[in-house]
């Protein structure tokens, strides 16, 4: 997949990845995105989002208490992160995130080994980090045509 150099804002990022700045800002302080930012942030601001809400089962996660990014969220994030890049990364790859381990699986033929592997039994998400950098150049088309947003005054 090709990148644009083009450097964005965390309220950018956010706002590509369909998310409320929000998120941006949480990303930033657990050290997910940090500046300058790109389109990779995107995707990987997404994986973030989607992975620091799950809690597995049997696993106890107070509301209240902060939440530190756990080695398999950071890894999740990271293999997106590298999706972007990676020039085997397909609409059809897919992050497949288990509470020890992330994999990223793009044919029939690694989803079928995957499955018999490393999924008896086992909770697992699928997210489809491959279609949504496949939307990366409409979301910057979007936002080129809307061109930077000012920001409101409170």
């Amino acid at each position: 997949m090709s990148l644009s150099s083009e450097k964005l804002s965390a309220s950018a990022v956010a706002v590509a990845a369909g998310l409320s700045e929000s998120w941006a800002w949480k990303a930033r302080d657990q050290g997910v995105l940090s500046e300058p930012h790109f389109e990779e942030d995107i995707v990987a601001l997404r994986v973030y989002a989607f992975v620091s809400q799950i809690v597995w089962p049997g696993v106890r996660r107070p509301r209240s208490a902060r939440q530190d990014l756990e080695l398999w969220q950071q890894s999740a994030v990271e293999a997106a992160r590298t999706a972007v890049s990676d020039t085997s990364t397909t609409p059809d790859t897919a992050l497949w995130v288990l509470e020890d381990s992330v994999h990223l699986i793009t044919t029939p033929d690694e989803r079928a080994a995957f499955d018999l592997k490393y999924l008896s039994r086992r909770a697992a998400f699928r997210i489809p980090v491959g279609l949504w950098i496949s939307e990366l150049p409409e979301a910057m088309a979007a936002r080129r045509r809307r061109g930077p947003q000012p920001r409101s005054k409170r």
